[in-house]
């Protein structure tokens, strides 16, 4: 688990129009997500910003992904309660990288739902501040919206294999190593077929398609990326749109995986921008 950095915007007395949370992509550096960071501080937003490891991420330790993710709830919390006022209230906006994001999103997901589930639970100290950060972070997302930057990706094979890959710079080592973690996901999937279950990414999909946390969201994608087919991004937008009130796609040309703000920053910078008007024209209606 690696810890979160938070950038507070500093409006001479303004609140930011919003906290962002963003969530790195699988191997990503602070610098990284940084970048991102940035984009949000310019628009006059705070942000908490970070990334689980690879190992959580690849190995599906739920332990450590929600240990991570809880920690950027309560990040979120505390950035909104030192902001708060009594005239209006500051949305949440989730920055999602990848599917190392959506994973972590996903574990958001559950964690609200849990918390609203126990609400009328007897608790100790500890949990009670947890649970008021859960709630508050999950009614201020209402109120905001989530961002997918070459997100979510559909679990096909050849994306998992090119996943695994781009993760060594050595092909010698890649091409195996990919080809390994293939076969072990097959593995998986059989087993979960034996017993009638669904698949991790049968799982991973239906929530993504089904959520109710959050009912804004917006997509920026590729064709051009080789880890996230832009087709399956098109296919979960409309599939939204019978759950969220509003969905938004923004498709770049000629950009790799999580290479769009890089590549495309004017154009990236204006559509997130444009999105955060948004979001202020609905929360004023």
């Amino acid at each position: 688990m690696t810890s979160f950095v938070t950038q507070a915007f500093s409006g001479g007395g303004t609140r930011p129009r919003a906290v962002v949370l963003v969530l790195g992509f699988a191997g990503a550096k602070p610098k990284h997500v940084a970048k991102y960071a940035n984009v949000y501080n310019s628009l006059k937003c705070s942000t908490v910003a970070g990334t689980a490891t690879n190992l959580d991420i690849f190995t599906g330790n739920t332990v450590n992904q929600d240990a991570f993710a809880l920690d950027g709830v309560r990040q979120v919390a505390k950035v909104l309660k030192e902001v708060e006022d009594s005239k209006a209230k500051t949305p949440v906006v989730m920055h999602i990288l990848s599917n190392g994001g959506t994973f972590i999103t996903n574990r958001i997901g559950i964690m609200l739902e849990a918390a609203n589930d126990d609400s009328d639970k007897k608790e100790s100290t500890e949990d009670q501040e947890t649970s008021q950060d859960l709630q508050l972070f999950g009614e201020r997302l209402k109120l905001g919206c989530q961002i997918f930057d070459s997100a979510p990706g559909f679990f096909t094979t050849q994306a998992t294999f090119n996943v695994i890959r781009n993760l060594f710079p050595n092909k010698v080592i890649a091409y195996p190593a990919a080809a390994m973690f293939v076969a072990f996901t097959y593995a998986v999937n059989l087993s979960s077929y034996m017993m009638g279950q669904p698949t991790h990414g049968e799982e991973f999909w239906s929530r993504l398609q089904k959520d109710t946390n959050c009912l804004r969201q917006a997509y920026i994608y590729s064709h051009d990326d080789e880890i996230v087919e832009g087709k399956y991004i098109e296919e979960l937008a409309e599939d939204r749109k019978a759950v969220s009130e509003y969905v938004v796609l923004k498709h770049i040309e000629n950009s790799g995986h999580v290479q769009h703000l890089r590549k495309h920053e004017e154009e990236y910078v204006s559509f997130v921008k444009a999105t955060l008007e948004e979001v202020e024209k609905l929360n004023s209606q």
